[in-house]
């Protein structure tokens, strides 16, 4: 019945662009009337709001993510990485002599901010092996023991993300170095076990108090040593003939889920999140909703009044259903660009995800993003096809307390946000009544 109401709906479409009662005049001396019409309703009462997911896997996603970004809602957001690092090939030549160890980061071109500011990273050694939880992975509120007395080593620096093949060095302590050569040559250390139980890993801390930016880098189990993130120790051996007598050890992340980056938010003015399920009103932000991957900060849209179609007609079908919502003027630039599509997910009240959001022929929706270049940012918004939401919502025999959740992508490793203009928050939906 469904397909046969639609097809009546393009006769009507191509007959007339009006929203008003359509009539069909058959060729001949009789005519039938059809009271068929197509109705435009853009006057729905949205609720918009901001909570905060209770935490977010982190680890298994081969980006490490450093530094620090000071927002006027979000406050400071920070990421240090902690990393449990191996080697398979312990054989070094016993007439080798130890010459440096230190820390490779190479860019994996993902940054955050203002890469023109200068930071520092400081590694510190860990005091406890990098176990994963129950379910086998590391979350962005996960925390790992280490020894804050002690520094390994430092680096500051002005980045360079955009070039691939660079990479950061950070040199570490050589009495740390030394230590775990000689126990290589003395055969203390000659496979991963023996490592891991002399050396936890160690973390890397970005400065906290800086307003710079935050970085990815390769971190990758599978890639091997070329352009990947390790911690490498070097050594000579003095063979009389090679002009190049220089080698080196190469330790790599021992598995994808023994690496994972915690990120936090510091001095929000957004308001204090007791929970997940607490939602903070775009009326106490100055109309205004915020979404942040890497915190679990969310834009939640709510719209309780989408079952009320079914109140004013009981024979009516939806056609199509469109979310729109525009980003705060002002809010984004060359460092902190729009992302060209965003995650929806379906949220209950309590803010527990249930689905990722699907059309009406069940792939995935996503809030695209449509832009056109002028002075004033007037044509730049999302839009989501929300036609299989409102027709779950009213054939539903129950009332479905949903809501949207609007997030990034791969808000598991990143630190992108968004600020969402809650004035500018538009549900059309266009539907058939016979």
């Amino acid at each position: 019945m469904r397909f046969i109401i639609i097809s009546i709906m393009y006769v009507v479409l191509f007959s007339s662009c009006s929203s008003e009662e359509v009539k069909n005049y058959p060729v001949g001396t009789d005519f039938i009337e059809n009271n068929v019409q197509v109705k435009i309703i853009d006057t729905f009462s949205i609720k918009s709001g901001t909570f905060k997911l209770d935490s977010l896997v982190t680890s298994n996603t081969e980006r490490i993510l450093l530094g620090a970004v000071f927002d006027s809602d979000l406050g400071y957001t920070t990421a240090q990485s902690y990393l449990q690092v191996v080697n398979s090939d312990f054989s070094i030549d016993s007439e080798a002599v130890y010459d440096s160890i230190g820390v490779i980061l190479n860019y994996d071109r993902y940054y955050y901010g203002d890469t023109t500011q200068v930071q520092t990273y400081k590694v510190h050694r860990l005091l406890e092996a990098v176990t994963p939880d129950d379910d086998d992975a590391f979350y962005n509120t996960s925390k790992v023991k280490y020894d804050s007395n002690e520094l390994l080593g430092e680096l500051t620096f002005t980045p360079r993300p955009n070039r691939e093949t660079d990479s950061l060095y950070i040199p570490i302590s050589d009495a740390l170095g030394k230590e775990i050569f000689d126990k290589i040559l003395d055969n203390d250390i000659n496979n991963s076990d023996d490592f891991t139980q002399f050396f936890d890993g160690f973390t890397i801390i970005p400065d906290t108090l800086s307003n710079s930016h935050i970085l990815g880098f390769k971190a990758s189990t599978a890639t091997g040593t070329e352009n990947n993130s390790s911690m490498r120790l070097f050594y000579t051996v003095d063979d009389g003939d090679s002009e190049d007598n220089s080698y080196y050890i190469d330790f790599l992340i021992s598995e994808s889920n023994y690496q994972f980056n915690a990120i936090k938010t510091r001095s929000s003015t957004i308001g204090d999140f007791e929970d997940y399920e607490t939602i903070i009103s775009s009326d106490a932000t100055n109309d205004l909703i915020f979404t942040q991957a890497g915190t679990g900060i969310s834009s939640r849209i709510e719209i309780p009044s989408i079952k009320n179609i079914n109140v004013i007609s009981s024979t009516a079908t939806t056609l199509s259903a469109g979310l729109t919502f525009k980003p705060l003027k002002g809010s984004y630039d060359d460092n902190t660009p729009l992302k060209d599509s965003l995650a929806v997910y379906v949220v209950d009240h309590k803010n527990r995800i249930l689905n990722q959001l699907t059309t009406i022929s069940g792939s995935s929706s996503y809030a695209i993003l449509s832009e056109n270049d002028d002075e004033f940012d007037s044509d730049t918004y999302y839009y989501i096809d929300l036609g299989g939401y409102v027709e779950e919502i009213l054939s539903s025999t129950y009332d479905l307390d949903y809501a949207l959740m609007i997030q990034f992508i791969d808000y598991d490793k990143t630190i992108n946000s968004i600020v969402i203009d809650a004035n500018e928050i538009e549900l059309t939906i266009n539907y058939l009544n016979y």
